[in-house]
């Protein structure tokens, strides 16, 4: 009965994706997704009558709409239309039923609800911090810390890609656990279940502020439900964990079923759950390289059935980046959401006398970002394709069984 009622749910979700309009709109719209700079204008997915719609602005009504932000509700004319057939799939996860040419945007931007309009301040205070450094080294922090790759230029974004390295800009469980880190030192002073809603409040705000990826939607639906288990004094295993986070969420969005970063998100995670520790029992070597090995192996194996089916390609030389890379992706996601917040309220109190202090506490900071940066363009560089990628991951499997022999035999 479960699954059918599921399958009744799945159903009406897709056909709501061809009950699109095709009219004229001139009324009030809420911003869904933060506005981005594209195709010479400004792009915004925008809910108009309970429908999204894929809108492009130019000129004026460009200019006005990229001040807007996620929640905002902002007045819009223009002409709806239905998305070409091709098109649907792509945007079926963000619920994307046409597109929506527009003429004219108000001067007037009414305010987010409360929820919105903390997190909306929250970015905006971390971004005057984030701009102290160079530019592009800010679009990567800001991707680091809370997934905004939005000022990311085309170049970077590539080279994370090809180095395997794309999943540092996607917020997921390790951005989730160093929030709870960062806030744990609060939270646990309060009693149990005063904690259990102070840890979901804290967890559903940092959806909002991150804009409820999907990636970001496991990740805080696994923590919700292991501090549930633990308020209530039982264990919850990671591996049911995540079956239940899946399971619920698409119950809850079946069009989740078709979100590539999803399922990025939960193999990379059942990798980590599954075959991460076969590895680290596998490999039998130091514990400085044993864990760390085993942990980047064990997610990009997880990740690779659907990277080679989507991407068509998986790059071996991400064992060496995720290595050089990953904790120093850490260090800038724990030290630098504090620091950047702390920051941007100094600047936003005393404005830019606080400049050189600030600078100084952001550099450690920078210098990690860069130093992700250059492991990712490096990584790209030297990346192998084809045969010669297929050949690098077999000399990673001899490496590893010999790896685990010369243990065998000194153990």
């Amino acid at each position: 009965m479960c699954a059918g009622a599921l399958l009744l749910h799945g159903c009406f979700q897709w056909s709501q994706l061809h009950s699109g309009s095709n009219a004229p709109w001139s009324g009030s719209a809420r911003v869904i997704e933060d506005p981005v700079a594209k195709f010479g204008g400004t792009q915004v997915v925008l809910n108009i009558e309970g429908k999204r719609y894929l809108a492009l602005a130019h000129a004026m009504a460009g200019r006005r709409l990229l001040s807007s932000e996620a929640g905002n509700v902002v007045y819009v004319e223009g002409v709806r239309a239905s998305l070409p057939s091709n098109s649907t799939m792509r945007y079926a996860p963000r619920h994307i039923v046409g597109t929506f040419a527009i003429d004219f945007v108000g001067e007037r931007i009414a305010p987010a609800s409360l929820l919105f309009r903390s997190a909306n301040k929250t970015r905006a205070t971390m971004l005057r911090a984030a701009q102290l450094m160079p530019r592009d080294d800010a679009a990567l922090f800001m991707g680091l810390v809370i997934g905004d790759d939005r000022a990311q230029p085309r170049t970077m974004i590539t080279s994370f890609r090809q180095s395997g390295l794309s999943h540092l800009t996607a917020v997921s469980g390790q951005n989730v656990a160093f929030v709870l880190t960062v806030f744990g030192v609060y939270i646990n002073r309060a009693r149990t279940w005063w904690r259990l809603g102070l840890t979901l409040f804290l967890l559903g705000w940092f959806v909002v502020v991150t804009r409820a990826e999907p990636s970001v939607l496991r990740a805080t639906m696994m923590a919700a439900m292991s501090a549930l288990a633990f308020a209530r004094g039982r264990d919850l295993p990671a591996r049911k964990a995540l079956l239940y986070s899946v399971v619920i969420l698409l119950a809850l969005d079946p069009l989740l079923i078709l979100s590539i970063g999803f399922w990025m998100s939960s193999l990379a995670t059942c990798g980590l759950i599954f075959v991460s520790p076969w590895l680290k029992q596998f490999l039998h070597g130091p514990k400085w390289i044993n864990e760390p090995l085993a942990t980047t192996l064990g997610a990009q194996l997880g990740v690779m059935p659907i990277s080679l089916f989507i991407f068509s390609s998986a790059p071996a030389v991400s064992l060496i980046t995720n290595l050089l890379a990953v904790p120093v992706a850490g260090f800038v996601m724990l030290m630098g959401l504090p620091i950047a917040f702390i920051c941007g309220l100094l600047i936003t109190l005393f404005g830019p006398a606080v400049y050189p202090l600030c600078m100084v506490a952001m550099l450690p900071v920078q210098c990690a970002t860069r130093w992700v940066w250059w492991v990712a363009v490096v990584g790209e560089r030297v990346s192998p394709h084809g045969v010669a990628n297929a050949l690098l991951w077999v000399v990673w499997g001899v490496f590893l069984v010999v790896l685990h022999r010369s243990a065998r035999m000194h153990t």
